[in-house]
């Protein structure tokens, strides 16, 4: 069965819709979980690296922020994975008393091919931040890290605390839009920083005009240079997750649109959006938490990034399914024909706990 339409000029693998994807972290074994923390990219040289968090099966039924971050390294296009490699600075602040947990939630690759990696730091296991997040850079595509490089030591976790993999690379410049919020799902305004050294330092350019009771995000530049950023109206109670809230920019981020809302179909909640590939955009992410047919991991495509197809139902809602997920390009030349996306994303295993295995599918542009 495949949700989306006939006409689309793209394929899943794998391709047999529904099912749970490609099993990627096998969290099962151990009994352990991991929500957040999908991030991945392609580096420089060609290689993957894949972030996803190592928590407790046990504390908060399994969606605690109780852990660490590991990752994996793909030398081979996604053919196949290393071991897994635990994230020093994660591990050690999981073991000792500065903060609670460590996690990364972003990653990306700066203009001179430096692996930028940033990790939201927390005060307790129900995802309430404990101070602001910072920056580890790595010179040898993942191999090895710097210190923790402050993202903005003026501002207050209530100003600045995380970022869902909000990310983006426009000229020599790159961007990460971040959320303040002190309580889990709490109340802060979202802030577009840019970097113009590749990493090491970090300044806040703007301050973007959604709701402070909004949650999660997802952005992209889009074909006519212009960036476009998604949030999700969450108010504690049900609400609209058909009609997400988005704004543009048309000055690199310096100035905003008036807030303007996108239609989804399958309903979307933590968003997550795609770069261009090929002639279109992808977003993905649960398909609501509320009402008929929630539950769901679901994609959409859309020319513009703004106007989105009925969406492709991915996974089946079923076992706790989660949908905390992150994408990246992958090329395997210069060519625009050699691009897919790969996307990952929690998935649930247990139908009597919140614990998640990561799974992943590819999207293959039909060109």
């Amino acid at each position: 069965m495949n949700d989306a339409k006939p006409h689309q000029s793209y394929s899943v693998v794998p391709g047999n819709i529904p099912n749970q994807g490609i099993l990627f972290v096998d969290h099962q074994q151990n009994k352990r979980s991991g929500h957040g923390g999908n991030c991945l990219v392609q580096c420089a040289n060609g290689d993957i690296v894949s972030f996803y968090s190592n928590v407790s099966g046990d504390i908060w039924n399994g969606h605690s922020v109780a852990g660490w971050t590991e990752y994996k390294i793909s030398q081979d296009l996604g053919e196949t994975w290393s071991q897994p490699m635990v994230l020093d600075y994660s591990k050690k602040a999981w073991e000792e008393e500065e903060v609670y947990s460590a996690l990364v939630f972003g990653v990306n690759i700066a203009p001179n091919g430096t692996l930028v990696a940033v990790a939201a730091r927390f005060a307790e296991p129900k995802w309430i931040k404990q101070a602001p997040p910072v920056a580890l850079l790595s010179y040898d595509h993942g191999r090895t890290w710097s210190e923790p490089r402050e993202i903005d030591a003026s501002c207050s976790v209530q100003e600045l605390a995380l970022t869902f993999d909000t990310t983006f690379v426009d000229g020599d410049q790159l961007y990460y839009v971040f959320f303040g919020d002190s309580a889990n799902m709490g109340y802060g305004h979202y802030s577009l920083y840019v970097s113009k050294d590749n990493g090491k330092s970090f300044n806040r350019r703007s301050t973007l005009p959604f709701a402070p009771t909004n949650y999660y995000s997802a952005a992209a530049v889009l074909a006519d240079g212009r960036f476009i950023v998604y949030s999700y109206p969450y108010n504690g109670q049900e609400t609209d997750e058909h009609n997400l809230p988005y704004v543009i920019s048309e000055d690199k981020g310096r100035t905003w649109s008036a807030v303007q809302t996108a239609y989804f179909a399958k309903k979307l909640r933590n968003p997550q959006m795609s770069a261009r590939v090929g002639d279109r955009y992808f977003m993905h992410g649960r398909s609501g938490s509320y009402g008929a047919q929630r539950g769901n991991f679901v994609l959409y495509s859309s020319t513009n990034g703004v106007d989105w197809d009925e969406g492709t139902i991915l996974c089946r809602g079923s076992s706790g399914t989660d949908c905390y997920s992150g994408n990246a390009i992958i090329r395997s030349s210069d060519s625009q024909k050699d691009q897919k996306l790969l996307i990952q994303s929690s998935i649930g295993y247990d139908e009597d706990t919140a614990r998640v295995n990561a799974r992943q599918w590819w999207v293959v542009p039909l060109v």
